[in-house]
């Protein structure tokens, strides 16, 4: 009980922390000058880092132990935002604020992954995920408010501080969660021999909505010609509609053992589809509504598949294992976007087309 609301402590701090900056990324590079094509180049050496930095991990966890990642994930947080809002607009400011952000995005989701199966018990993931679910969306809120406020303010070194004070604060709870710290420094890459072909499918397909997520934002901003305040009111309109949906939708999951995906799916996908064709922002703002119950349902039954797979492996094993199929499929996506596609409305579409397929293909835990 006590590593539950410790762990609880940290989603909610952290995801503060870090979606007070972490949401706009694609739109601040935007209005710094790079193009919508660096933009996605930017994410390209992003997921290129992020393998390198999954495969030397394990070395870095067996020789100076798991809660040694703590720190250096807050290291390369705070070095990722120095360098995005005081660096001259340039190459070489894309390249770093890329491997800096990779190195402390790659730590954090290993770690998060690795607690989450650690922690909760199999029988109870949809409840469990509901409620680290809900406790996101509420930071999320609150986040977008912070973040488009000082955005809008120009107003970056705050925006800096909080954020950063709010994620090392958040890492202290982590830091005081016991779990036993096992002496792997290899990885495990029969893992993904045992998954069932399935499964690897719907992981390697669902990497477009992932990067569709990234990238729709940047989309919203440029087609709407936009600004912050009205992507945070997007962000909070989405948050909104998801939080009572996911506890009553969690709870019923959680008894059931169904997830209704090929009801979701279908869904979102139309809601997807209507969002980039619609220019009235009312519109948009309904749709977005909408949206978020269809999205946050989604996502909930993603996390409990993800997670409740896990349950049968070593938990940091599988998570590092996860990150570098995923970190594998969306560098292909993007490279496939850079030479084949480029144009930012047809990408969302063919996302959206995945994200149609994903709902029926039949998941296993």
């Amino acid at each position: 009980m006590k590593n539950n609301l410790l762990f609880s402590f940290f989603t909610f701090l952290s995801f503060l922390g870090k979606n007070i900056i972490e949401c706009f990324i694609p739109i601040i590079l935007y209005n710094n000058h790079y193009n919508i094509n660096q933009i996605f180049i930017y994410l390209l050496i992003q997921y290129i880092f992020s393998i390198i930095f999954l495969l030397i991990i394990p070395k870095i966890k067996n020789k100076y132990k798991i809660k040694s990642l703590i720190l250096i994930n807050v290291l390369f947080y705070i070095l990722t935002y120095l360098i995005l809002f005081y660096m001259y607009n340039n190459i070489y400011k894309l390249i770093l604020v890329s491997i800096f952000y990779a190195a402390h995005s790659t730590i954090y989701w290993v770690l998060r992954h690795s607690y989450i199966i650690d922690i909760y018990q199999k029988d109870n993931m949809s409840k469990y995920m509901g409620n680290i679910l809900i406790i996101t969306e509420i930071s999320f809120i609150i986040s977008s408010i912070i973040g488009t406020y000082l955005l809008d303010k120009s107003n970056n070194l705050l925006l800096l501080i909080i954020s950063s004070i709010l994620l090392i604060i958040s890492n202290i709870f982590l830091y005081k969660i016991k779990l036993e710290d096992d002496k792997n420094n290899y990885i495990d890459f029969s893992i993904l021999k045992k998954l069932d072909n399935t499964n690897i499918l719907f992981f390697i397909i669902e990497q477009f909505k992932v990067l569709a997520i990234t990238i729709f934002p940047l989309y919203i901003y440029i087609y709407l010609n936009t600004n912050y305040k009205f992507i945070g009111i997007l962000n909070i309109v989405i948050s909104i509609s998801s939080i009572i949906v996911l506890f009553i939708y969690s709870r019923i999951m959680n008894r059931k053992k169904k997830s209704y995906l090929y009801i979701v799916a279908p869904i979102y996908f139309l809601l997807w589809i209507l969002k980039i064709n619609i220019k009235i922002k009312l519109l948009v703002i309904i749709i977005t509504f909408i949206e978020g119950i269809s999205a946050k349902i989604y996502q909930l039954i993603i996390s409990r598949f993800l997670y409740a797979i896990g349950k049968y492996y070593n938990a940091f094993n599988y998570s590092i294992i996860t990150e570098i199929l995923f970190s594998f499929i969306r560098f292909i996506i993007i490279v496939i976007y850079l030479i084949f596609i480029k144009d930012l409305k047809t990408f969302i579409i063919i996302c959206s087309l995945f994200l149609l397929a994903s709902g029926f293909i039949k998941i296993k835990d």
